[in-house]
């Protein structure tokens, strides 16, 4: 059965979905739609939600189906929408959708993650014809539910500023999430190598690690954390927006002159003192016993 030319170009620019209210809207009627269905055409997901049988059944595809099922306030969020964003690699297994307290969903799909809560207008957007949080709270969601990388690669990307970072956590201020968000903004902007430094000091006492000195002079530099005797230094890079050309070729500079000056240079992320703090000190170690 021929699709009308509008609806095909629409159902291709969402991800091979279209719901009944398109169909409607494109001239086809309630029965034509069933007889799709039936003939195999279409996929029903229910609600009113459809996909096209040959149409390759895409991450987007299932987040957009997932999110569009619940009805119309529902607002795809956290790393589903980061990833939306195209600020994360790869989709969810579990997505998480939000909609309003005052929603009564009856049925969820194992797949979904249902969190009711109103968001504030400057939190949700439309992108591609789907409501889903918008960049600043996609980072923060995604990265405490993913890792810190999001909001890096957001900021790598200049898709947010940490004025909009700071600004969509304040937003949540008193809800679930706020705090990781807090912890994780520490990594962000002014005071952030400090933040960095109490952490890594906290991993290497946890971890019983000696002889280490934070801030130690040599050639020319401060290394961050040295092992003096062992000539190992420990670097702590910052998020990405810290960067650009400029800092990225001082710090292969400072990096440059360690290493002629004879130490053993590591380097860790914020990411990975916050995501990865074994990886971190069983590095230190291997690296201290080599």
């Amino acid at each position: 059965m021929q699709m009308p030319a509008v609806l095909r170009k629409l159902a291709l620019e969402h991800d091979g979905v279209v719901t009944i209210d398109a169909a409607l809207d494109a001239g086809m009627s309630r029965s034509s739609v069933y007889r799709r269905v039936r003939a195999g055409e279409w996929r029903s997901h229910g609600n009113g939600v459809y996909s096209i049988a040959d149409h390759p059944q895409t991450a987007r595809t299932r987040l957009r189906v997932e999110t569009l099922i619940l009805g119309e306030s529902a607002v795809l969020s956290g790393l589903g929408a980061a990833y939306w964003h195209g600020l994360a690699d790869q989709a969810p297994r579990i997505i998480t959708v939000t909609v309003p307290p005052s929603k009564n969903v009856l049925a969820v799909r194992k797949s979904v993650r249902l969190r009711y809560r109103d968001l504030e207008d400057a939190d949700v957007v439309t992108r591609v014809g789907l409501p889903v949080i918008g960049v600043p709270l996609s980072a923060l969601e995604g990265a405490v539910e993913g890792g810190a990388e999001v909001v890096d690669n957001a900021l790598l990307l200049h898709r947010v500023s940490i004025a909009q970072l700071h600004a969509a956590a304040g937003r949540r201020r008193g809800r679930s999430g706020h705090p990781e968000m807090v912890r994780l903004l520490e990594g962000v902007g002014d005071g952030a190598r400090s933040a960095a430094e109490r952490v890594m000091a906290t991993l290497l006492r946890r971890a019983r690690i000696r002889g280490w000195v934070a801030n130690y002079p040599t050639a020319g530099y401060y290394v961050d954390v040295a092992f003096p005797e062992k000539m190992l230094a420990v670097e702590i890079d910052g998020f990405a927006s810290h960067g650009g050309a400029r800092a990225f070729q001082r710090d292969r500079t400072r990096r440059n002159a360690l290493i002629t000056a004879g130490w053993t240079v590591i380097n860790f992320t914020w990411a990975d003192l916050t995501d990865r703090p074994e990886y971190v000190t069983d590095c230190i170690r291997q690296a201290l016993t080599a």
